[in-house]
């Protein structure tokens, strides 16, 4: 099937930046000068990039050959989220970076929200300690070139998020649904295609199964596979006293597999508590899930090597999608090279994970077998 990727450039048209080639580093610092600036939305939008291809914060990680650096993505993001009001983003960022690597400028911003400090208007960013110069890298040949970051190719993961056992926790929360905040959660990370609510009750009221929490692995693996979705995400949600955690897996549908599991906890059985814990366990999902891409290094049969490894934050269980790159998409009118026809030839499923590469099984063939260098994306 022939797809029309749109250009890097119009799909971060609202940040005003095109992250084609750009090293995870370079995103990052990118994003650093974009905050003295105060222009906190672009600075997102390259604190995405950079998280994209690596996704834990860290007091000293390597960039490349002997350089190492200060690498906080969460953190920053998450005072970006501060400064543009969004304060549920802001937490969970900040929060995870905590987890992650401790700062004392997480836990200042962290307080602030806690005790319910307001952005300062004009957007001003607070000095700070200025982070190490970053050198060039060496320049790359074009045949060696990294993938872009973001590439748009086929569908993102499309998973069902199955009602949670709830466990201590009802008339509190009155007619407030948690199964509706984490669809909302996981909706907004903007990483997955989501199944509807109603779609989702209906094929379980089909199923006589109903809306009670669903926490067999190999249940929950059935009822997704059922649906059609790749993966399906289910738990449970336990209170005790006046705290409550959640635990949340991601289960394949195909092997019943779980791909990841994470958990989070709330200090109080409220709204604002227990959305910020729904929040926090969805973000801890999708970080675990990063999308990069890369390239096709091996084929023998049904057996794929990838060049994506532990090291990119692969994970077995994982998929991605192999596509060829074709004819360039010119403008009639400016004739300018927008873009190119996009080949999707099969989805892969990561079955071995190695530092540097791994290996993975044809799972579902599209439009014609894969070849050494041809590209792929993580679903």
């Amino acid at each position: 099937m022939l797809m029309i990727r749109i250009s890097l450039l119009s799909i971060f048209c609202s940040f005003g930046i095109a992250l084609a080639d750009e090293p995870w580093y370079k995103s990052y610092s990118y994003g650093l000068e974009a905050m003295e600036r105060g222009d906190w939305r672009t600075a997102v939008g390259y604190f995405d990039a950079a998280l994209a291809h690596k996704n834990k914060d860290s007091g000293k990680v390597r960039a490349y050959g002997a350089v190492f650096i200060q690498y906080f993505p969460n953190r920053e993001r998450g005072i970006c989220y501060f400064n543009l009001g969004d304060m549920e983003r802001a937490r969970a960022d900040l929060s995870l970076s905590l987890q992650q690597s401790s700062s004392l400028r997480a836990k200042e911003y962290l307080n602030k929200i806690s005790g319910g400090v307001k952005p300062s208007s004009p957007p001003k960013v607070e000095k700070r300690e200025a982070p190490p110069p970053i050198p060039s890298a060496p320049t790359r040949q074009v045949d060696n070139a990294e993938p872009p970051a973001s590439t748009i190719v086929g569908e993102r993961l499309n998973i069902a998020i199955l009602p949670f056992d709830t466990k201590g926790i009802g008339g509190d929360l009155g007619e407030i649904d948690l199964l509706d905040k984490l669809t909302t959660a996981f909706y907004n990370m903007n990483r997955f295609k989501v199944i509807e609510r109603a779609q989702l009750e209906q094929i379980l009221n089909e199923q006589k199964l109903g809306m009670s929490g669903i926490v067999d692995v190999s249940t929950a693996a059935q009822i997704g596979k059922g649906m059609g979705v790749d993966a399906v995400v289910c738990g449970s949600i336990a209170r005790a006293g006046n705290t409550a955690s959640i635990d949340a897996r991601l289960v394949d549908t195909e092997t019943a597999a779980i791909i990841t599991a994470q958990d989070a906890y709330a200090n109080g059985i409220n709204l604002p508590a227990l959305s910020q814990m729904i929040l926090e366990v969805a973000v801890k999902i999708k970080n675990e899930l990063p999308l990069v891409t890369g390239y096709v290094i091996g084929v023998e049969n049904d057996r794929i090597t990838l060049d994506l490894g532990r090291m990119k934050g692969v994970r077995k269980g994982m998929k991605c999608l192999v596509y060829r790159e074709g004819a360039p998409i010119v403008h009639p009118v400016t004739n300018e090279v927008i873009g190119k026809m996009i080949n999707e030839l099969c989805e892969v499923q990561f079955t071995e994970i190695f530092d540097g590469y791994s290996v993975g099984a044809i799972t579902k063939p599209k439009g014609g077998p894969p070849l050494i260098r041809d590209r792929v994306v993580t679903k």
